[in-house]
């Protein structure tokens, strides 16, 4: 019989549980040399150096400082930059770590590093150099009574005093203590505080300045060098009043841009499309935040938030084409001055030059004269604004100047349209209007022309810019049938241009009681010609020829054509063109004024400034308005190719003569640089 086997009875085997037991007392033993480990780091944090612990607590602080977001560029319609960023170094305060017990001493040392570094600095104060009168407008002046708390009869005596008490400024002589107050005043306009924490103290120093402050950084406690995005246009004298620029906040932007997360120390737009397209031009700033130890030692540094740069806008003006436009209307001031003669336009005070894409409405140039260079527009501030000529006045869209005769092509396109004459009528031309002698008893109004056309149809009078013709003619039609057509044409309308632009006004007799005068019959003939009370902006002499090329059909002008991304790889927006008034113009219209305004063309034989030699043919229309008694400005509308026109312009010289001289230039560089 087989023997079993038992094996838990076998004796030889080793005991399991003793092992399992000395595991158990091993593990035992370590949980409590690990928890006497613990134990004592507690005890020694909060009893023994417990109080050291709490008051490295108590004194730490965490501010939030904002990265600056890039600004979105600014580009021509082919990709050119108009206005873009480049990296500069300003000096800046941070709120929570700036030493206010000692701040008038401190920004007195860094005038003076400034100073010697060649530098300038953050001085809005409108105070002369010893805080003794104030200098600037009278509302810089209300605005710094307001923000010191003082009364509108405070002088600038006491405006200096108050803010060298507030700010406890006791350094130096009057002129010192005026420069200090300058930048203390900066920090309360700007409202430097826990909410806007960071202030702008200069701008865009130089990299041995930068390197000098660092190296004194103990000096200046909340004081530090900062890379950030700085405006530049590479060509600052192009497109000027169309580009803008930015600049510091005042009061009254705060008030606007404060709800929509700006910080009073943000940079925003001022004119033009930096100001038109602030929203889709700023990024969304970013977050860095900052823990400070008890003796300002910085603990920690972490970016929170990613800053998102801006859109960039391109526009329908072309650099090139815009620059050499300018270069066109420069020269011929310039040239006309040099003649010596008044008659030869010697006393032109400037001009501008409108030119659209009449089958969009898009701007292709802008161009006024005098003007200015953006980069140095507000170190030059002051003096462009006593400049000879108003610099800073956009001509082409915001001067207002009779229309002369290029409104006879208004009358003309009314008087077809509505029967009063055929292409095939007659005016006869005696050089003196004496159709008043026949209503009017002892009349003495007898309006004349420049000579004796005798008969002449509608397109013979506007080659030849017969007065008799269009005084007859405008009469027939009245002046409302006559402001009826002008505002189909653009004229004393609103343009649609994103910047704004001048509305200008229609000779009416409303218009005339407002002013204080009588309407009177001699009045439309007058209007007829484009004098009277007519006031017209070059953008809307180009607007008119757009309508007229167009057969009746008037677009919105526009200058922003698409929204990308910062890049430029994503488009964002289009701008699609978009038809505001339209009117049925017969064929037999278009023909007749056409044929008349190609005649105006035909006439200029001179090499420079010959149309008939172009390939296409050019409608033209002149103007000699009146201005005073003894001066008249020069005007002109054309659009080219007559017949399927591409391109519309507007010119307007003031006190100057042969606006149309300088079509054929502006033709040839609209060929070079945009056909």
């Amino acid at each position: 019989m087989p023997v079993q086997s038992f094996p838990f009875l076998d004796s030889s085997r080793k005991d399991p549980g003793r092992g399992l037991r000395t595991r158990s007392w091993i593990l035992a033993a370590g949980a409590v040399v690990t928890a006497s480990v613990y134990l004592l780091n507690l005890m020694s944090i909060q009893i023994v150096n417990g109080e050291t612990y709490y008051e490295q607590t108590e004194s730490t602080t965490v501010s939030v400082i904002p990265i600056r977001a890039a600004r979105g560029e600014i580009y021509d319609r082919d990709g050119q930059p108009l206005a873009e960023n480049r990296t500069g170094l300003n000096i800046v305060f941070y709120y929570a770590f700036f030493d206010f017990d000692g701040c008038a001493g401190q920004i007195a040392q860094l005038i003076e590093l400034c100073e010697k570094q060649g530098e300038s600095w953050y001085d809005p104060l409108p105070l002369n150099e010893d805080g003794t009168a104030f200098t600037g407008s009278e509302q810089d002046a209300d605005t710094l009574r307001e923000a010191l708390g003082l009364s509108s009869y405070a002088n600038a005596q006491d405006c200096m005093y108050n803010i060298c008490q507030q700010y406890d400024i006791i350094e130096g002589d009057d002129v010192t203590r005026r420069k200090i107050a300058g930048v203390c005043y900066g920090m309360l306009l700007r409202q430097f505080s826990l909410i806007n924490n960071e202030y702008t103290f200069a701008e865009d120093v130089s990299v041995e300045t930068a390197l000098r402050l660092k190296e004194l950084s103990v000096r200046f406690p909340g004081v530090d060098i900062v890379e950030e995005d700085i405006r530049s246009y590479p060509d600052g004298t192009i497109a000027p009043h169309i580009i803008g620029t930015v600049g510091q906040m005042s009061a009254e932007e705060w008030s606007r841009y404060k709800s929509e997360g700006y910080q009073m120390s943000d940079y925003v737009g001022k004119f033009g499309i930096e100001r038109y397209c602030e929203e889709t031009l700023r990024g969304t700033d970013g977050t860095r935040t900052v823990e400070q130890g008890k003796n300002g030692d910085i603990l920690s540094e972490e970016v929170t938030t990613q800053p998102q740069s801006g859109n960039s806008v391109y526009l329908t003006v072309d650099a090139d084409f815009q620059k050499k436009v300018e270069e066109i209307l420069s020269d011929y001031i310039e040239e006309l001055r040099l003649t010596g003669d008044p008659e030869e336009g010697a006393n032109v005070k400037g001009g501008a030059i409108s030119v659209i894409d009449p089958k969009t409405g898009a701007v292709l140039a802008l161009v006024t004269r005098p003007t200015y260079d953006l980069n140095d527009y507000y170190s030059d501030y002051a003096s462009l604004l006593q400049a000879e000529n108003t610099p800073l006045v956009d001509r082409a869209t915001d001067g207002l100047y009779r229309p002369g005769s290029t409104f006879k092509t208004v009358v003309a396109v009314a008087a077809l349209e509505e029967g009063i004459i055929t292409p095939e009528d007659t005016v006869n031309c005696t050089g003196v209007y004496t159709y008043f002698d026949q209503v009017i008893e002892g009349n003495t109004f007898h309006p004349t022309c420049l000579g004796i056309h005798g008969q002449l149809s509608v397109s013979e009078a506007l080659t030849r810019s017969c007065n008799i013709f269009f005084y007859d003619v405008g009469r027939r039609l009245g002046i409302d049938t006559i402001n009826r057509y002008a505002s189909l044409m653009g004229l004393g309308e609103e343009t649609g241009l994103e910047l704004g632009s001048a509305i200008g006004t229609l000779s009416s007799p409303e218009h005339t009681k407002e002013m204080g005068g009588t309407w009177t019959q001699g009045n439309v003939v007058q209007a007829s010609i484009g004098q009277m009370d007519t006031m017209v902006s070059p953008l809307q002499l180009a607007i008119q020829a757009m309508t007229l090329a167009n057969r009746g059909d008037r677009y919105k002008v526009y200058l922003v054509d698409e929204v990308r991304s910062f890049d430029g790889s994503e488009l964002l927006e289009k701008t699609e063109p978009e038809l505001v008034s339209s009117f049925d113009m017969s064929e037999g219209t278009f023909d007749a004024v056409v044929n008349g305004m190609v005649g105006v063309g035909m006439q200029y034989t001179a090499p420079e400034y010959m149309l008939s030699d172009l390939g296409y043919t050019v409608a033209v229309k002149t103007g000699t308005p009146q201005v005073t008694t003894d001066t008249t400005n020069s005007c002109a509308i054309a659009f080219a190719p007559a017949e399927d026109a591409e391109i519309a312009i507007g010119i307007m010289l003031e006190e100057g003569v042969g606006a149309s001289r300088l079509i054929r230039p502006i033709l040839l560089a609209w060929e070079e640089y945009v056909r």
